[in-house]
C-alpha cells in the first residue's frame, strides 16, 4: 500500500532541516523526518550526504517510521511520549494544502494502529518508560518542584508531578501558553525574569536556559535534567543528567536485545502484511486522486 512512500531522516546532532517542494516535515528533539510520495517528489538533486540524510523508500519508509513512532529508536527506549508528538504533528489542521495530506492522514492512522500494537504486545511494563514517570520517581520525597519549560516535554512530566501533592512552579518565556499550563494544572507560574529562587527541586524540561540560570541553579535541592546535552558548569551531586538517568533504567542489555528481535520480527510482519495489500491498489497510495 506505501510502495510510493518516501521517508529522509536525520539525527545528526547539527542537522539541517530541508527546504523542498511536497515534502512534509516532522521534528523531535533527536531527529528530522520528512515524507513524500515518489509520484510528486524526486530525490534526484538532492545531495544526502552533504544534508546529513538518509532516504528509505516503500515499505522499508514505512517500517522505520513505524520504529520511529514506536519507540524504538528512541534514546529511552520504548518511550510513549514520541507517540503522542507524532499523531499532534500529522492531525489534519496541521498538514495544511498539501497535494497528499489526505495519504498523510491515512498513513498516521495505520502507524498508530500499529505502533499500539507494539506497545500492547511488548511494551507493557519495561520499566518505567515516560519521562513524567521518572521525574515522579527522582522526586518522590520532595514538595517544592520547579519545572522549567512549556511545551510539549513539559506538559507530559506536569501530570505526574502534580499527582503528589506537590506545590509545582512553573517557568517560561510565553506567558499565554504558561497560562493555559495554569488553567489544566491548577500550577504556579513565573516569567523566566520575575523568579527568584527559593531551593526546590528543577526539572529542566527546555532546552532554552536563560544564562542566569545557571547561578539561581546552585542551591536547588535536586536537579533533574532532561536534555540531551548538559550546560550546567559546575552539577552538584544532586544533579541527575539525561544520561543518568537512561543509564538507572535501561533493562540489561541482554533482555533489551531479546526484546528487540521479538518485536523486529513482529514488524516485519505487519510491514509485509501491508505491502501485500498492494495488489489491491494498483497505484500504491489509495488517495490516488488527491495527487496532482
Amino acid at each position: 500500500m506505501w510502495s510510493n512512500l518516501i521517508l529522509l531522516h536525520s539525527d545528526f546532532e547539527k542537522r539541517l532541516p530541508l527546504d523542498r517542494d511536497n515534502l512534509v516535515g516532522w521534528q523531535t528533539c533527536q531527529r528530522n523526518i520528512y515524507l513524500s510520495d515518489s509520484r510528486i517528489f524526486s530525490e534526484s538533486g538532492l545531495d544526502l550526504s552533504a544534508s546529513g540524510y538518509e532516504l528509505y523508500l516503500g515499505y522499508q519508509a514505512y517500517k522505520f517510521l513505524l520504529e520511529v513512532v514506536s519507540g524504538l529508536k528512541s534514546k529511552l527506549f520504548g518511550e510513549s511520549e514520541i507517540q503522542a508528538q507524532f499523531r499532534d504533528r500529522f492531525r489534519k489542521e496541521n498538514l495544511g494544502k498539501t497535494s497528499f495530506s489526505e495519504s498523510l492522514t491515512l498513513l498516521r492512522d495505520q502507524i498508530l494502529e500499529h505502533s499500539k500494537l507494539i506497545r500492547s504486545q511488548f511494551l507493557v511494563g519495561i520499566g518505567r518508560q515516560t519521562y513524567g514517570s521518572i521525574a515522579e520517581l527522582e522526586l518522590k520525597a520532595e514538595k517544592e518542584v520547579l519545572l522549567l519549560g512549556t511545551g510539549k516535554l513539559a506538559e507530559s512530566i506536569l501530570p505526574y508531578l502534580v499527582s503528589k501533592d506537590r506545590n509545582i512552579r512553573l517557568i517560561g518565556r510565553n506567558m499565554n501558553r504558561m497560562k493555559d499550563l495554569k488553567e489544566k494544572f491548577q500550577v504556579k507560574i513565573s516569567h523566566w525574569e520575575d523568579y527568584s529562587p527559593i531551593g526546590e527541586s528543577v526539572v529542566i524540561a527546555s532546552s532554552f536556559l536563560p544564562f542566569p540560570w545557571e547561578m539561581k541553579l546552585e542551591y536547588a535541592n535536586k536537579i533533574i535534567d532532561f536534555r540531551e546535552r548538559s550546560f550546567l558548569k559546575k552539577p552538584s551531586s544532586s544533579y541527575i543528567s539525561f544520561q543518568d538517568i537512561l543509564g538507572k533504567i535501561q533493562e540489561t542489555d541482554e533482555n533489551i536485545l531479546q526484546l528487540k528481535l521479538q518485536i523486529n520480527h513482529f514488524i516485519d510482519h505487519l510491514t509485509q502484511e501491508r505491502e501485500d495489500e498492494q495488489i489491491h491498489f494498483l497505484n500504491g497510495w489509495e488517495e490516488v486522486s488527491c495527487l496532482k
